[in-house]
């Protein structure tokens, strides 16, 4: 097996087949976690779990996958990508084995840590993919790598629910789940070609994107950034929060909170789940055609922030599963208009300055909301089914206030300067 050492390296015809055996990768990682998504809240409850604590164990995977990141990250920069994705996918096999054999919390609790640990098949297979692929072609190259993953995510649920409509169908899916990491593995090491990190020859492109140190932290320099940023933006960066929880709060204990209102089957769950995700695919692809239409920011994430605050209400106090379906739409269009407007007001307040600060800021607060908001929805949900759904409206409705009362600000003084 040859060694790759950059895309300069690589003749087309071997950079495309590296290329597209990552495509399948990607494609089996996401595939191979959906299928278990219906019933992992099921699962959890029926070994004795509250809805507390479904959403704490929820939390701690977050949690390790938020402080495990970089770290992986920089042993991939140490030994290699392609050794450390295996271990990836071999270590998220063993864990979704211990799972499909759990028979109390403790073992489930186990195999939630390990896979929080290793769970980052999808970032090693894309810094791989960005050391072969010129600068150029890498947007493209992205896309479809996200696309064929996003069809693995939107097909799984719907193959998880009918493969195990009940409680004890959850060892089948689990082994089914731990074959496909198995095949994964088995294919990132027939196929992809090791590289040895000391003789990378990376452009300064790759090094930006793939070999920055991720685990030093200069905390002089981050609290004078945040102090600028701050000043900078505020507002926009709560909204970012406060409308990005809310909708995590949503996500959280998804399939437990249909199982509540709707008596959803784990089929059911898996059809509700691939639907969301079709939407979510197709509403990005829209919503540079619908931002066109807005002349004005602030008023499009007003606009965006409302729609998300409403529906949140609505689907919570849905009778039906098609106006609850319908809400979805709502929501995944709101959802994506939110994060283009968050992220290009953030650019215009920074003027370009430590706009990668802001960025990185900003991603690392909504990664800390990601412990926090599953263990949130889990105890809203001990409340009631439409605990969770009232705590997000609150929060988005929060967001809102704020956008209509400071970041529509930007929007008037521009009207002052064109009359100007």
């Amino acid at each position: 097996m040859g060694e790759v050492t950059s895309h300069r390296d690589i003749d087309l015809k071997k950079r495309n087949y590296l290329t597209n055996c990552l495509f399948v990768v990607g494609f089996l990682d996401l595939f191979g976690v959906s299928i278990i998504i219906p019933l992992l809240s099921r699962h959890a409850t029926s070994l004795g779990a509250t809805p507390s604590l479904v959403g704490l164990i929820g939390s701690v995977y977050g949690g390790l996958q938020f402080f495990s990141g970089p770290v992986v990250g920089k042993l991939s920069d140490l030994i290699g990508r392609r050794k450390v994705l295996l271990w990836c996918l071999v270590f998220s096999a063993v864990s979704y084995a211990i799972r499909g054999l759990a028979t109390n919390l403790i073992i489930l609790v186990v195999s939630r840590v390990i896979s929080g640990i290793f769970k980052h098949s999808s970032s090693t297979a894309k810094a791989y993919l960005a050391e072969i692929t010129p600068k150029d072609e890498r947007p493209k190259v992205f896309g479809r790598f996200n696309a064929i993953s996003s069809v693995g995510f939107i097909i799984g649920p719907v193959c998880g629910g009918y493969m195990a409509d009940d409680i004890s169908g959850i060892c089948r899916v689990a082994f089914i789940t731990t074959t496909l990491f198995l095949i994964n593995a088995a294919l990132v090491y027939l196929c992809l070609e090791e590289h040895d990190p000391r003789l990378l020859k990376h452009s300064p492109s790759v090094d930006s994107f793939t070999t920055s140190d991720q685990l030093s932290f200069d905390l002089s320099g981050f609290l004078a950034s945040f102090r600028k940023i701050f000043g900078l933006g505020a507002d926009v960066f709560a909204v970012r929060f406060l409308m990005g929880f809310a909708l995590m709060i949503y996500h959280s204990n998804f399939s437990l909170f249909l199982e509540k209102k709707f008596d959803s089957s784990p089929k059911m769950t898996g059809w509700i789940i691939s639907f969301s995700s079709l939407i979510a695919v197709s509403a990005s692809l829209v919503v540079g055609r619908i931002s066109s239409l807005y002349s004005s920011k602030p008023k499009l994430l007003l606009h965006a922030c409302l729609l998300q605050t409403v529906t949140l209400a609505a689907m919570t106090f849905a009778p039906t599963i098609p106006l609850f379906l319908a809400g979805i739409g709502a929501i995944s269009m709101s959802n994506s208009i939110l994060r283009v407007c968050v992220t290009d007001l953030s650019i215009l307040r920074c003027k370009g300055e430590d706009t990668g600060t802001l960025l990185g800021l900003s991603q690392s607060v909504m990664s800390a909301a990601r412990m926090v908001a599953p263990v949130t929805a889990g105890v809203a949900l001990e409340f009631s089914y439409s605990g969770p759904g009232v705590v997000a409206s609150t929060f988005g409705l929060v967001g809102s206030i704020i956008v209509s009362l400071f970041v529509m600000k930007d929007d008037d003084l521009d009207t002052e300067k064109k009359k100007n």
